[in-house]
């Protein structure tokens, strides 16, 4: 059964390849957007401060902040740049764009202009030049790399830094057996393709975008665990971290109970075994600047 399941998945996976029908992360990142900090935030956020505590921010910078979902880099980098200064939120979430504005509210942020828009899109429109830095935290992943350097390259004005934090390919292994499992047991649940681009480590990164104009200043991986004792556990953290978003869009909803269970009782099998589900962000990090000359 499980050989005829692998089947079907797989070729449910191709027709929809085939078919250009892909999942996107709009959906699931507006039903995240009101847990978003409390969870994602809440375990990740130590890794995104040691990143912007690293970037050459200074008074009166203009920033630009892709994919900045609630607020996270776009206020700690609003206040790093003061009034003179101004930063760009850019997000295609409409709900997480409408969190970060009201969390910039009431720390009294008025420094930050908020664009609901694809980031790398946005970009593309932006004058060359512009900008004093570019940061983007947990979004390369749904960009096309190639082309996000370019622009970075373009957008920057010599001399201008960068920072990128992503989560790495292997990043949620355990997790995400437990996902490809429950589809086994439930191929009927897919009903569109995945497409997330995740960097295997930093020296891809480095590799990626250090070409050109650019150039490395400082790069590293490192990790961060999420404490889950049960399959509930884990299962509520996916689902308001954002941590699944584009898995749940790429589900039939008449099916989403079904597979949503199996997934849980996978997990409970799994802690049962093994005492555990290690919830594992593996992440890597990259800071650049712009030569001034070439």
């Amino acid at each position: 059964m499980i050989l005829l399941n692998f089947v079907k998945l797989s070729l449910r996976s191709v027709n929809f390849r085939l078919r250009n029908v892909t999942s996107t992360t709009i959906n699931d990142y507006d039903a995240a957007a009101a847990t978003y900090d409390d969870y994602y935030s809440r375990y990740l956020g130590k890794a995104g401060s040691t990143l912007t505590e690293k970037l050459p921010l200074k008074a009166g910078d203009t920033i630009i902040d892709l994919a900045c979902g609630t607020g996270f880099f776009s206020h700690e980098i609003a206040a790093a740049v003061g009034e003179k200064g101004q930063v760009f939120a850019v997000d295609l979430s409409p709900k997480m764009l409408a969190r970060n504005r009201e969390n910039a509210a009431a720390k009294h942020l008025s420094n930050i202009e908020f664009i609901e828009s694809d980031a790398l899109e946005w970009l593309k429109g932006q004058p060359s030049g512009a900008a004093d830095g570019i940061v983007c935290g947990w979004g390369v992943c749904y960009m096309n790399h190639t082309l996000l350097r370019n622009e970075i390259e373009r957008v920057l004005r010599p001399g201008g830094f960068f920072g990128i934090i992503e989560n790495r390919a292997c990043s949620l292994q355990a997790v995400s057996d437990l996902f490809r499992d429950a589809l086994l047991e439930h191929p009927e649940a897919l009903a569109k393709n995945m497409s997330i681009s995740l960097p295997p480590d930093e020296k891809y990164l480095v590799k990626t975008f250090s070409k050109g104009m650019l150039t490395r200043v400082d790069s590293w991986n490192g990790e961060i665990v999420v404490p889950c004792k049960t399959g509930e556990e884990v299962a509520e953290y996916m689902l308001r971290s954002g941590a699944s978003a584009g898995f749940i869009d790429a589900l039939d909803q008449t099916h989403f109970e079904t597979m949503w269970s199996e997934f849980v009782k996978k997990a409970d099998q799994r802690i049962a075994r093994r005492g555990e589900v290690p919830v594992k962000h593996e992440y890597c990090v990259l800071i650049g600047r712009k030569k001034t000359s070439s």
